[in-house]
């Protein structure tokens, strides 16, 4: 998938809905305390879908929660319609398992999708398959709990799709059920569609250039590629699948087993190009309140594919490959299942996470490596890393997936540079992608030194000094493309990425800054909250202002809690955003505008820059005094503040319409 512009408009944008499980009259069956929130949460979600103001409305099934033939059924579906009616956009829906049916199985416990619960869900919600068209591109939507279910309506629908899928031109597929979650060939469990059904499904994926398929029921989010089709799994509105908090190292933090885990709902906003789609996820955070929900819920604009964040950032943590759920009492009892987090992929594409940085095992293991061609065709590049010149057969595993490479970084002692030279040479001619040289650099122990020496010290590092940058530029090998620098934690940040961003300018080359977000005492702790979102806002501009030669790239993407080398991360071990990724997102939001990048003049613990002609600063320390009327918000929270605040703690951006004093 290629790069859409910033600045292109998009042909259309549409809000994908699902599992809204409305009640009807009654409490809720389930012994949970969220489950009585299910309306207002849909109510405060559908007040937000109004405020973005998108051509249409998608809806993939469980409308509502009671199943066909129930007392609260019929009440639990004129709920629903009397919400969705003044949407004052048009909306569309087909049906979930909860709605008509689960699909054909021999474990569930729920009644299958039949002729009488096709009739109870025709008679209350209308039809359960459409199709239209909008600027030329045909819209799909159809019934998945049909699939494999020998009905004479199966194989109707079947050749309805057929029909209306097109051969020759775009379209976008929706339904209740994924066909998958990891692999096209995984077991069949609750979550996905069984043979011979997911096969049809994905062979006329793959004969028909369908862009994106939407999918929802599991109430967590993945996300796959198949040929050119991206599949989304969606999260819910109502409440989450708690077996998936599985896939987390540390207990759920709600008292619902993860259930009420609130910044895990949303849906999503898609926005349609020319050519290419982007998907933003809408976090309602549980909000049941529609007077508040603008508020309340919110939504990154970021997307690798268009608007993206200067900074990259290192993905030290499990990422790419399956983890097991294991049977745990209810939907899958008889059977284990592996599936990946994609909350990390998701969060990577809402903080507008472009580069990414991953070790050259990745590229070597075949899982690994599908799912880098995956995250290439989301919009995301990569810079692989090892010590040593890698071996043919690596080389050739590189050059195999050289497209989707930003860098691949060889790390190397500094005695070892003239006699590997000519090598790195020929290595980076015979892959086609840049390689940078990075410095490994000895442990105490290996200098003989003795015990009065930090641990840090004593622990192998990588990547140039930054008091050695001028001397390593002057030196660097014929056919590198740059070098790899180390950020200590408690460098001056801005000054060092500034030498390092001079040098490499000067030199005709690029850099990449490694930077850690961790505390002095890095065995005891990652560094505050305050330091690492200053760190965080200082480091996004730096990349903003020098991107033309420098990569800054964030160690680490997720906190690393245990071990030895504590790291605060943008994420904490939930995947939930911390006050460090709250402030990317909402800095990378703004100087996504101005991709190419622009000036930065530096005073003191100020940072005045403009974007689109209009100016800003920001505040590190102290807001400065300002000529004329000017706005603050807090880059972690986006909470507008009084401009006469004497210390921020947290980053603020200041823009105002005359200069600053």
């Amino acid at each position: 998938m290629k790069t859409i512009s910033p600045r292109e408009r998009p042909l259309l944008r549409f809000v994908v809905i699902t599992d809204t499980h409305v009640n009807g009259e009654g409490s809720s069956p389930y012994p949970y305390p969220s489950g009585v929130l299910a309306n207002a949460r849909a109510a405060a979600a559908f007040a937000k879908v109004r405020t973005l103001k998108p051509d249409f409305v998608l809806h993939l099934g469980d409308m509502v929660h009671p199943l066909p033939g129930q007392v609260s059924f019929a009440s639990a579906a004129a709920n629903f319609r009397k919400m969705v009616g003044d949407l004052e956009v048009p909306i569309r829906w087909v049906p979930g398992n909860h709605d008509i049916g689960d699909k054909p199985s021999a474990w569930l416990v729920a009644p299958p999708v039949s002729k009488e619960t096709r009739t109870f869900y025709t008679d209350a919600l209308g039809p359960d398959r459409h199709c239209f068209e909008h600027h030329g591109i045909r819209f799909v939507m159809a019934d998945a709990t049909l699939i494999n279910s020998g009905m004479d309506a199966e194989e109707e629908q079947w050749n309805w799709l057929d029909t209306n899928i097109p051969r020759d031109r775009r379209s976008f597929l929706f339904m209740h059920y994924p066909p998958y979650l990891t692999d096209t060939d995984e077991p069949e469990h609750y979550d996905n569609i069984a043979n011979p059904g997911r096969s049809r499904l994905l062979a006329m994926l793959r004969d028909r250039p369908v862009e994106a398929l939407f999918t929802g029921h599991v109430h967590n989010i993945f996300m796959n590629r198949f040929g050119n089709t991206d599949i989304h799994v969606l999260p819910a509105i109502s409440f989450v699948r708690n077996d998936y908090s599985q896939l987390f190292p540390v207990p759920p933090i709600d008292e619902e087993n993860g259930r009420n885990h609130v910044s895990r709902l949303g849906f999503m906003l898609v926005e349609v190009f020319e050519k290419g789609h982007t998907v933003h996820w809408v976090n309602t955070n549980g909000g049941t309140d529609p007077e508040i929900a603008d508020q309340q819920m919110t939504v990154s604009m970021l997307h690798p594919r268009r608007r993206t964040a200067p900074v990259g950032v290192d993905l030290r943590q499990e990422w790419a490959r399956a983890l097991p759920i294991v049977p745990d009492g209810v939907v899958d009892e008889l059977s284990r299942k592996y599936v990946r987090n994609d909350h990390l992929a998701m969060r990577l594409q809402s903080l507008g996470l472009r580069h990414l940085r991953v070790p050259m095992q990745d590229v070597i293991d075949e899982r690994a490596a599908a799912r880098m061609s995956d995250f290439a065709a989301f919009g995301h590049t990569f810079t692989v890393y090892g010590i040593g010149v890698p071996t043919t057969e690596v080389g050739d595993r590189l050059a195999a997936v050289a497209p989707i490479l930003s860098g691949v970084e060889v790390i190397l002692p500094s005695e070892a540079f003239a006699e590997t030279s000519p090598l790195l040479a020929a290595f980076s001619h015979s892959i086609g992608a840049p390689v940078m040289l990075s410095k490994l650099r000895a442990s105490a122990h290996s200098e003989g030194k003795g015990d009065g020496l930090s641990l840090y010290s004593h622990l192998p590092r990588h990547g140039f000094p930054v008091e050695e940058v001028d001397e390593a530029f002057a030196a660097i090998p014929a056919g590198i493309a740059g070098l790899c620098f180390t950020v200590e934690p408690t460098a001056p940040l801005w000054a060092t990425l500034e030498t390092i961003a001079a040098a490499a300018h000067k030199n005709g080359k690029r850099a990449l800054a490694h930077l850690r977000l961790a505390g002095a005492s890095f065995a005891k702790d990652a560094g505050t909250p305050e330091e690492n979102a200053r760190r965080i806002a200082e480091a996004t501009l730096a990349g903003w202002a020098h991107r033309a030669v420098l990569d800054v790239v964030i160690d680490t993407f997720v906190d690393f809690d245990r071990g030895y080398v504590l790291r605060s991360g943008l994420l904490n071990s939930l995947c939930d955003v911390r006050p460090a990724g709250a402030v990317l997102q909402r800095l990378a939001e703004l100087l996504a505008d101005t991709p190419e990048g622009g000036s930065v003049r530096a005073e003191g613990s100020l940072r005045y820059f403009s974007v689109a002609g209009k100016n800003y600063a920001l505040a590190l320390d102290k807001l400065p005094t300002m000529n004329g009327s000017a706005t603050a918000i807090r880059l972690d929270t986006g909470a507008m503040i009084a401009t006469d605040v004497e210390a921020a703690g947290m980053p603020i951006l200041l823009s105002w319409c005359r200069a600053a004093d």
